[in-house]
């Protein structure tokens, strides 16, 4: 799973830019009601791509 998310975002071979974008993701499956078990328990690239894409937009509203 991860190759394949390096493969899509090269950044995140950096573990401290994919912590800090997973904490994102965690924040904003918070926000549209996923608990914490069900965030952690996606493995499905595309899902946490989309989840990121999803957050960075809402971020950028801000």
């Amino acid at each position: 799973m991860m190759n394949a998310l390096i493969d899509a975002r090269p950044e995140w071979a950096d573990k401290d830019t994919f912590e800090a974008d997973r904490e994102k993701i965690l924040r904003y499956g918070a926000s549209i009601g996923l608990t914490s078990d069900e965030l952690l328990r996606i493995t499905d690239p595309d899902m946490i791509l989309g989840l990121w894409t999803a957050a960075e937009a809402v971020h950028a509203q801000d």
